[in-house]
């Protein structure tokens, strides 16, 4: 990739002592010297640094422990919220506060990670998550939004060190499979405690100062890492409408897991209970979802990187659709075993929709390069929260006007919508010849991407 023009924010980036975007590293220096003597290290130079299990350990199992202690209170808020017979748009409402925070710190945190660096940050948010979990067990259900609006925003934090750390580091032709991954381990993580927490949790607050002391264990593994994280000079921006103009379809289908996966994980736990399951089913219907998605995540992991992304998207979407015509045919003619059938179908769902998140992604570094990995992810990841900001409230308001089966058919309506659009795409443009190739390295630069966010200038 050409090296950008210089601005102003790079002038800026030099005044606080950091490497500035487009100029190269001393790492990068020390290469080009080994190769004007030997001519061999610029290839290497090429490849991603640290790209082994042993490098990427620490973060991915802080990652892991994070996602234990996410998991618990996330099950927990909606299931106590119900519990307490608030209303279904209340329940909402806390859970688009998780995704208004997410939303806000994509804008900020990129800028924060390239100052202090991806493991430090990694940090400071397992500090702020704990903190704020301690809060829930201070102060009344009304006023828990708050709370999740402060952990969304560290959440953020996490979802963009993490992602773009891997993302950026794995070729075009695995990335989907690590991806993917990575991804089940979180679910495998997810699973577990929720089922291995879930009953626990309902009987007391301690359990929100078990999810605080788990977010703080999280330090303890990339804390004491010696792996070095990405050089954060190497950073560049995306605008939307870049990804937009070059992958609409990862556009689309990182928004629709948003949509899906905010009522899903903040509203399915609470229809549960509204429907007349007990406790323990309510939970289990809430890990379906899960498990459902664990099944499928690596195998269209796999796939990512073999058969056209947008093929893939559309027939998850048309499953889902059968399933929630499905699922309001069991409760409208009671059929017998209910419960079974409602845990299948769900779980036919989560595996639909959920995992729809890796496939997006790797059709969009595919597009545009994984040179641009924390700018991509950020944005991706803002996407993904926008949806997962409007879903709780626009599922609740369904269930608020036809009653808690709403849920379903919003979950319809919402899969039909994308499937639409993607058959659509598809149609408009076909797959070309050879989809999965890597970008060349002297592919032109995207004419909107540049380190101050603004458009480069003698292009």
């Amino acid at each position: 990739m050409p090296a950008l023009p210089p601005t102003s924010a790079l002038e800026s980036d030099m005044s606080d002592g950091s490497q500035p975007q487009g100029l190269p590293s001393q790492g990068q220096q020390a290469s080009l010297a080994a190769a004007q003597e030997g001519g061999s290290a610029v290839s290497q130079a090429a490849e991603p640094r640290t790209s082994s299990v042993a490098a990427l350990g620490a973060i991915v199992s802080g990652a892991l422990i994070l996602q234990i202690a996410s998991t618990i209170v996330n099950t927990v808020v909606p299931l106590k919220m119900a519990l307490e017979q608030k209303a279904p748009l209340l329940i909402g409402l806390v859970g688009s506060a998780y995704s208004v925070g997410f939303l806000a710190g994509c804008f900020v945190i990129p800028a924060f990670i390239r100052r202090v660096g991806h493991i430090r940050a990694f940090a400071v948010f397992a500090a702020l998550q704990a903190v704020l979990t301690l809060s829930f067990a201070m102060t009344p259900l009304d006023l828990w939004g708050i709370s999740r609006l402060g952990m969304g925003f560290a959440g953020a934090g996490h979802a963009i060190c993490i992602e773009s750390w891997i993302s950026g580091q794995a070729k075009a032709g695995q990335r989907g499979r690590i991806f993917g991954f990575y991804q089940i381990l979180n679910r495998l993580a997810l699973i577990g405690s929720q089922i291995g927490v879930g009953y626990v949790s309902l009987q007391s607050h301690d359990i929100f100062l078990i999810a605080s002391a788990t977010f703080s264990i999280a330090l303890i593994p990339v804390g004491m890492t010696k792996a070095k994280g990405p050089e954060s000079g190497e950073v560049v921006s995306v605008r939307l409408n870049t990804i937009w103009q070059y992958a609409p379809a990862s556009v689309i289908g990182c928004l629709y897991v948003g949509l899906m996966g905010g009522a899903l994980t903040n509203v399915a736990p609470a229809y549960g209970i509204l429907i007349g399951l007990d406790q323990a089913w309510a939970i289990l219907l809430t890990a379906g979802i899960q498990i459902g998605a664990l099944v499928l995540q690596w195998p269209l992991g796999l796939l990512a990187d073999r058969v056209e992304s947008r093929i893939i998207m559309l027939s998850a979407t048309l499953s889902v659709v059968l399933c929630s015509l499905a699922l309001g045919a069991v409760l409208w003619f009671a059929v017998p075993h209910t419960r079974f059938w409602l845990f299948g179908l769900f779980a036919l769902i989560g595996a639909g929709a959920m995992p729809i998140y890796t496939v997006a992604v790797a059709h969009a570094y595919f597009r545009l390069g994984r040179e641009r990995a924390l700018g991509l992810s950020a944005q991706l990841l803002f996407l993904w929260a926008t949806g997962s900001a409007i879903g709780p409230l626009v599922s609740t308001a369904f269930m608020q006007a036809v009653g808690p089966n709403g849920l379903l058919a919003y979950l319809g309506l919402l899969s039909a919508a994308a499937a639409a659009y993607l058959a659509f795409r598809l149609r408009r443009n076909p797959p070309s010849a050879n989809p999965f190739a890597e970008r060349p390295a002297t592919a032109p630069t995207i004419p909107d991407v540049s380190p101050s966010g603004r458009a480069p200038t003698g292009k």
